[in-house]
């Protein structure tokens, strides 16, 4: 056979077989299965030994791949790891149930992995321009520094869209690990409309009237508010940039819906400001129709003019220019640009892998997307400024995040999805999301990102994704502007998790929530042992609508509530109002603790479940009876199946002050409910094992009551006018 017709085989088809049996018997120890070494200071020239370790984690996964005879452990050293496209593994990558393949940070060190670009201080120029230095504000002109975007390549730079949610699509600034804010007015707190002219959409009148509804002909602006006379100035100033693109973000109809509008028009003379494209059922709360109730809340965003304090920054897409105040001086490593939308770390239809002790720090899109596949570990991980969620396990079947911490996120924390909600019977995905630390979430999306989301997708209308057979537990969830976690879906376990401090900014939302209808495939849920607390806009366990065959047991919610809400207990009507169904609940054991009503209950009698052993403590409704008649809900006679008991003050807590809700011996609750049980409360929330080594101090564990000057947006949604 000549040269000429020797057959073709790909280089990487030959080399790395022989490189999993060169890496075989380079391994430390055959007992440990195979050591692959990586290290920024490496090269991938070498043969990935401990002493020789490869440059990049690319090549030590390819190597990897053919060496699963035994286990797999790819160790990666400490320092940071740029991954602009991200990283991601496949079946190819996978291990077996014997033979996982592992990729761990090296002991005692701390490999980090971003999606985001340094930017050289080189980059940043002073400010020259007389027509932009006359648009700063006087105290910042000498101290704002501008990035060419498309000399510098930002890839996500278009225009913001007339109406979103998010971050707009656009690429974001972090210094020092820390997210720079984007240029606002006010700094604190929120502006609020005098009126609205124009609702653009939407009932005019009751909420509920369908007959009343505004239309608008194809291609209509959106609403028209009056501002306050105290803003006027800012507006007339934001006026003269409606060229360039103005958007105020807000709390337009309710306080569980946010959205960023483009200004279309601003009436100096009428002090009204006109929103270029209409949202869905207008602006304007929806209680107080048309005119709204004063209180909706806004601020603007993005706006060169607003940039009046270290660490603001905006994009200027007319200049095509990023505008920041450093807060201190630029070095080679401070100032990064996160400017890739993929997750950082994909792992697709991958079998027995396991991800441990890795650092996930400054990206656009998602921290750790898991789709497809099984038996897939994140463990011991720390995920934190990424703008998206920071882990989800998306289909596929029994992966696991376990002992991470999730903050300064962008969206939410965990995602869960899977299983199939029509087989019979209903298949579980059997995700599990245990023992992890999420707090300080939903600094972007500050409506519905939630600490885990299991099942529900949709905002105010409700929804449900494919979750079946999710167990989450022992998760410490805290500090959010709004949900703690979102319920959806079948046959999910929750119970020994610690959620508080959420609802920071807006209501009518719980620790645990739920919205959806039972013919979309929900229900049987279990909430067991779970303790809520120092949410004082909150609500506990709360079914915003159906609530079939759910169990709820041994919780204690102790939520402190201020506001005009605070159930801690709460299981609306839903469908029943219009099929005249029940729909069969357990509520048995649970403790409800200065909130302003305990229990909140609604069924066709008879009451088809338990309902007994519930106390309630310093609630100003301890008990709400209530039932579907004639297609209406009305007040009702209370239909307990056991019994219940209120308490004005402490019934013997072993020491309620440092939340030990465990019950004293001769405590009064066990003379007026013989039958109930002492929560376990000391198994609730994180605990040690080999992935966290430690717990977090009180202060750091969100057991500290929000502050009293926190009033959230300062109204409830069912506010009338002032």
């Amino acid at each position: 056979m000549t040269l000429h017709h020797l057959p073709h085989f790909p280089l990487a088809s030959i080399l790395r077989p022989l490189l999993a049996a060169l890496l075989c018997l380079l391994a430390v120890s055959c007992d440990k299965g195979t050591q692959i070494y990586v290290s920024p200071s490496g090269s991938d020239a070498n043969d990935g030994s401990r002493g020789h370790p490869f440059a990049t984690l690319e090549h030590a996964r390819d190597a990897a791949r053919g060496a699963t005879s035994k286990p797999v452990t790819i160790w990666i050293g400490g320092g940071t790891y740029e991954f602009p496209e991200g990283f991601q593994l496949d079946s190819a990558d996978s291990g077996t149930a014997d033979h996982p393949v592992t990729y761990r940070a090296m002991e005692g060190e701390t490999p980090v992995f971003t999606g985001a670009r340094r930017v050289p201080p080189g980059n940043l120029k002073k400010v020259t321009d007389p027509a932009t230095l006359a648009r700063i504000r006087a105290n910042a002109r000498e101290h704002v520094l501008a990035l060419d975007i498309d000399k510098f390549g930002v890839v996500h730079s278009r225009r913001l869209p007339d109406v979103f949610r998010d971050f707009g699509g656009i690429a974001d600034l972090y210094f020092d690990g820390q997210r720079m804010t984007l240029a606002r007015f006010p700094n604190k707190g929120w502006m609020t409309f005098r009126s609205v002219l124009h609702t653009a959409g939407g009932p005019q009148g009751d909420w509920k009237d369908t007959q009343n509804v505004q239309k608008l002909p194809p291609g209509a602006t959106g609403g028209i508010f009056e501002y306050r006379e105290e803003f006027a100035d800012r507006h007339a100033l934001w006026k003269k940039q409606l060229h360039r693109g103005v958007w105020l973000r807000g709390y337009w109809r309710v306080a569980w819906e946010n959205s960023a509008l483009r200004v279309l028009d601003i009436d100096d003379a009428k002090r009204t400001a006109t929103f270029a494209k209409p949202i869905h059922n207008g602006i304007g709360n929806k209680y107080t129709r048309p005119r709204g109730n004063g209180r909706e809340a806004y601020q603007l965003i993005n706006l060169l003019e607003e940039i009046d304090e270290p660490g603001e920054w905006c994009m200027d897409f007319q200049d095509r220019c990023i505008y920041l105040w450093p807060p201190s001086e630029v070095t080679e490593s401070s100032l990064r640009i996160a400017d890739s939308d993929t997750p950082l770390i994909r792992i697709k239809d991958a079998r027995h892998i396991v991800l441990r002790d890795i650092v996930i720090d400054t990206h656009l899109g998602h921290g750790i997307e898991v789709s497809g596949g099984s038996h897939v570990l994140v463990a011991g991980c720390t995920v934190r400024n990424v703008n998206r969620n920071a882990i989800n396990l998306n289909g596929g079947s029994h992966h696991e995040a376990r002992s991470n911490d999730l903050y300064q996120l962008g969206g939410g924390g965990i995602w869960l999805a899977g299983g199939d909600a029509t087989t019979t019977p209903r298949t579980p995905a059997g995700h599990r999301a245990i023992n992890n630390h999420i707090h300080h979430f939903a600094r972007i999306e500050p409506v519905y990102a939630a600490g885990i989301n299991s099942g529900f997708t949709g905002g105010g209308g409700g929804g449900h994704h494919t979750a079946v057979g999710m167990h989450v537990a022992h998760n410490l969830i805290h500090d959010t502007p709004h949900v703690g976690v979102l319920c959806g879906s079948m046959d999910s376990v929750f119970e020994f998790n610690e959620v508080s401090r959420y609802c920071l900014v807006s209501n009518d939302m719980g620790a645990f929530y739920s919205y959806d209808f039972k013919n979309r495939q929900f229900g049987n849920l279990t909430f067991r042992h779970n303790l809520v607390h120092s949410s004082p806009l909150g609500d506990g366990i709360y079914f915003d609508h159906d609530h079939p065959d759910m169990k709820i047991i041994g919780n204690i919610v102790a939520l402190g509530s201020t506001g005009t809400r605070g159930t801690a207990y709460l299981f609306k009507q839903g469908d029943m109002v219009k099929d005249g169904l029940t729909q069969p609940f357990d509520c048995v054991g649970n403790i409800a603790m200065d909130c302003k009503v305990g229990f909140e209950f609604v069924t066709i009698p008879p009451h088809q479940g338990q309902i007994r052993d519930n106390i309630a403590v310093n609630c100003r409704t301890p008990f709400r009876w209530r039932q579907v008649k004639n297609n209406r809900t009305v007040d009702a006679d209370p239909y307990p199946t056991g019994p219940h008991a209120a308490f004005a003050k402490d019934p013997g807590f072993r020491n309620a002050s440092e939340m030990d809700y465990r019950l004293n011996a001769d405590s009064a609750v066990f003379r007026e409910v013989p039958g109930f049980e002492n929560i376990p409360v000391e198994k609730i929330g994180l605990f040690i094992d080999e992935f966290r080594t430690q717990l977090p101090d009180p202060a750091s564990a969100g057991r500290v009551a929000p502050d009293p000057q926190d009033a959230g947006l300062g109204y409830d949604i069912l506010d009338r006018r002032d």
